[in-house]
């Protein structure tokens, strides 16, 4: 992979944007900074503009998407949202048209952009890591990335961001809703269990929406990466007490146990409570990954599972079950909530389960 020192991160990204200068007195130097990349770009690989042309389009081109990470990192201190802007005018793609999708990454971590032309499925990947750009063009088709091979050669190429662009870009190429997009974005990639959240959300709306001065509380157990997607979708975060995260031990009991679902009633201060399952089983014979799979080709299992599972999004019903239901009071919610307390014994529900189980065999 080429590559080459920048003499600025907002002269070769952040195209047209005003300058960042660490001074008392910021002063405007936009005009030197048009002026670096009106006399680089031409012959350097490393703007968006030549990005564009590695892969023949405009911004006036159909089917073309922009994913970066600006705006959550900062390179040298300094945030980098200016360089939405950048990518908005130079490719044509915005928020508002559901093709600039910003993707989640801690602020440390290197600022990158990628360019997806949908028709022929080629990237054109930019990152900027210890003071130098790299980019480089790939193919990254999502059925052919379900293939070991392609799927290696993807990874070689992308680095670390490998799996976030193949599985994001294609999703929105393959018209994904934009909500679901959005858990995409937080969650920086696509995945079985987000899409099991996903559906666990819609499953929630759907079956028991909320009435006025009520909300959702996840009694998340176990874990996985579902829970991101139900903090987008239902804004059942851990700084609102929205979702309380507890790494329990599984137990036969809860087979396929998905979480403990509250809807509280903030006036009255009390609540009804749900435990839902989700088939995971089923969703790997769906998208016909067999256990061997899974542990031989992990990745390109999970990226086959995505494609298969995008036609049950709104099928929740497909995979999710209500086991149990319950009445929440304030104090058992409390109970429920307090770190080392198994929220299914707290419930009842472990002893309704086994009773259930005397009933079938007695």
């Amino acid at each position: 992979m080429e590559k080459i020192y920048i003499f600025s991160v907002i002269a070769l990204i952040c195209v047209g944007a005003a300058g960042i200068v660490a001074t008392e007195d910021p002063i405007d130097i936009s005009d030197e900074v048009q002026s670096a990349i009106d006399r680089l770009d031409n012959s350097n690989p490393y703007g968006i503009k030549s990005a564009m042309k590695l892969l023949e389009v405009t911004k006036e081109s159909p089917g073309l998407c922009v994913l970066t990470d600006a705006g959550y990192v900062k390179v040298n201190g300094f945030t980098t949202e200016s360089c939405i802007e950048a990518l908005r005018k130079e490719t044509g793609c915005s928020v508002g048209n559901g093709n600039l999708l910003l993707i989640h990454r801690a602020i440390d971590k290197p600022l990158w952009f990628a360019i997806f032309k949908n028709d022929t499925k080629d990237c054109v990947y930019t990152v900027y890591n210890n003071g130098e750009f790299e980019q480089v063009m790939v193919n990254i088709d999502g059925e052919n990335n379900t293939i070991s091979e392609n799927w290696n050669a993807s990874k070689e190429a992308l680095g670390s961001n490998a799996f976030s662009i193949v599985t994001i870009a294609n999703a929105w190429g393959y018209n994904a809703p934009y909500d679901y997009l959005k858990c995409m974005e937080f969650h920086n990639h696509l995945c079985p269990g987000l899409t099991s959240g996903y559906q666990l959300a819609n499953y929630l709306v759907e079956n028991y929406p909320l009435d006025e001065d009520e909300k959702y509380v996840v009694i998340s157990c176990p874990v996985w990466c579902k829970d991101d997607a139900l903090q987008i979708i239902l804004d059942t975060t851990a700084g609102k007490r929205g979702m309380f995260v507890k790494n329990i031990q599984p137990y036969i009991d809860v087979e396929n146990s998905a979480g403990i679902y509250i809807i509280w009633n903030s006036t009255n201060n009390n609540g009804t409570g749900y435990v839902l399952t989700y088939d995971s089983d089923k969703a790997k014979n769906i998208s016909g990954i067999t256990p061997d799979d899974w542990k031989k080709y992990p990745m390109e299992s999970r990226i086959k599972m995505d494609w298969e599972l995008m036609p049950y999004l709104n099928q929740p019903e497909e995979f999710i079950t209500t086991k149990y239901t319950f009445e929440v009071t304030s104090d058992l919610l409390t109970q429920m909530e307090i770190a080392g307390v198994d929220p299914y014994l707290k419930i009842g529900f472990l002893v309704l389960q086994e009773n259930i189980d005397q009933l079938a065999t007695g």
